[in-house]
């Protein structure tokens, strides 16, 4: 997948859902940025952020989602 600046973005269909992990972020963390945050406290970004709605849990504390219909497969 791609995203609009042309940057390359790995996810994975799960439950009908783009979606994607920490180790995922981290990954394109590492390709893209100075930012060298631990796959622990990504876990605990992506889970916070699903808790204001920012993020849709698709698998309970592993695989997320942005909100909204963009993102299914369906």
């Amino acid at each position: 997948m791609t995203d609009e600046q042309g940057q390359q973005v790995d996810v994975d269909l799960v439950d009908d859902a783009e979606a994607f992990d920490a180790w995922r972020i981290k990954w394109f963390l590492d390709e893209q940025s100075d930012a060298r945050p631990s796959v622990e406290d990504l876990q605990t970004a992506c889970s916070y952020l699903s808790q204001l709605g920012k993020l849709r849990e698709v698998q309970a504390g592993r695989w997320y989602a942005l909100p909204g219909p963009l993102n299914s497969c369906r």
